[in-house]
């Protein structure tokens, strides 16, 4: 059985960290009292702030989710897909155009998991980095069972070596501060889409494709999540 324990967090006034509202001091700098005032909290910070939160929070409760279906499905000898309903229990066939060269004009469709859901960006930059982070924290969640820490401040996963500087290097080239402010230039991918590739660069991960339907909507996505037709 699943059990969730939802505390109300808030900020703390002097590192910025994400911390338990209950708690008598913050566990990262040690502030006596974390809370921070109406009066004390810069402009501007208040509606975003709380959003991003709320955002971490629900991201959170999804991995928790994630974990606990993939466990049961495991203890049942199921696939994890169709233990947590999830119509996609089964991978294309065809290859997707990672493994394969998809040049302009292939048609091709979407595909995703629960265990591999992707954003939908418009920029490669912007869809390397926010592909990314869903990829390390996914990681984390697989191999540690525990959902990842997330960083008050760029709403990353804590990471370390190799996947911290990628986080880094990615970040910049994406020309943003936080995962947040990635993923409000992004929209969450759906399977099953019809899209037509418009350019694929040998350098990049990401994929720029318009959809079969709307040719003026175009938008990069990860070579990994989409498969020829």
């Amino acid at each position: 059985m699943l059990r969730v324990i939802v505390m109300a967090l808030i900020t703390c006034k002097r590192c910025k960290k994400i911390i338990d509202s209950n708690a008598g001091s913050c566990p990262y700098c040690g502030e006596a009292d974390p809370r921070a005032t109406q009066e004390e909290a810069s402009p501007g910070q208040g509606s975003f702030r709380y959003a991003g939160i709320g955002f971490l929070v629900l991201l959170l409760l999804l991995v928790l989710v994630y974990l606990w279906s993939s466990k049961n499905a495991v203890h049942d000898g199921a696939n994890p897909d169709q233990a947590s309903g999830s119509s996609a229990a089964v991978s294309p066939i065809s290859p997707s155009c990672r493994d394969s060269e998809c040049p302009a004009g292939t048609k091709a469709v979407t595909y995703s998991t629960q265990q591999e859901p992707f954003y939908l960006c418009k920029s490669s930059e912007l869809s390397e980095y926010a592909n990314l982070v869903l990829g390390v924290m996914f990681k984390q969640a697989r191999y540690a069972e525990v959902a990842p820490t997330i960083s008050g401040k760029t709403g990353e996963p804590a990471a370390e070596g190799d996947d911290k500087l990628l986080l880094d290097k990615y970040r910049a080239k994406a020309g943003v501060s936080s995962f947040e402010e990635a993923i409000s230039k992004c929209y969450k991918g759906r399977r099953d889409v019809k899209a037509v590739v418009l350019y694929s660069p040998a350098d990049s991960s990401s994929i720029y494709v318009a959809a079969e339907e709307d040719q003026e909507s175009k938008l990069w996505l990860p070579k990994a999540n989409l498969f020829r037709q």
